[in-house]
């Protein structure tokens, strides 16, 4: 039994253990992600990392995990330097590493939810 077993963490939950775990992205696929969604993934592992701090004022959700392609994967929605609502799917790799596997705006639809989960309203956000 690890670690993890022992405290109750579950194969399926999004986990960071600070210290540990690392952000990184499949570089194969950066391009791909740029010409169908119009976002880096690079931009989306620096989201990640800001968010993730205990420090970040930014609303930052992260869904249940689901199964997809054989791996775990969970939706997270948060919002970029522009203040656009976005929306990232990523995995857990066995050495603690959070892999982002798509990085875009969020849809009408997704917005919608995020605002009413959070408050979020990007006309009330402030500028930095």
């Amino acid at each position: 039994m690890d670690v993890f077993e022992k405290l109750g963490v579950q194969e399926t939950d999004f986990r960071l253990v600070f210290g540990r775990s690392q952000l990184d992205f499949d570089p194969n696929k950066e391009l791909i992600n740029r010409k169908k969604h119009g976002y880096s993934l690079a931009s989306a592992v620096d989201l990640l990392a800001r968010c993730m701090l205990p420090i970040s004022l930014l609303p930052f959700i992260t869904s249940d995990p689901f199964k997809q392609n054989g791996e775990i994967r969970h939706m997270h929605m948060g919002v970029d330097d522009s203040g656009n609502v976005v929306f990232m799917v990523t995995t857990m790799r066995d050495d603690e590493t959070v892999r982002v596997i798509s990085f875009r705006r969020a849809d009408q639809e997704e917005q919608r939810i995020f605002g009413s989960l959070t408050g979020y309203n990007k006309s009330l956000a402030p500028t930095r």
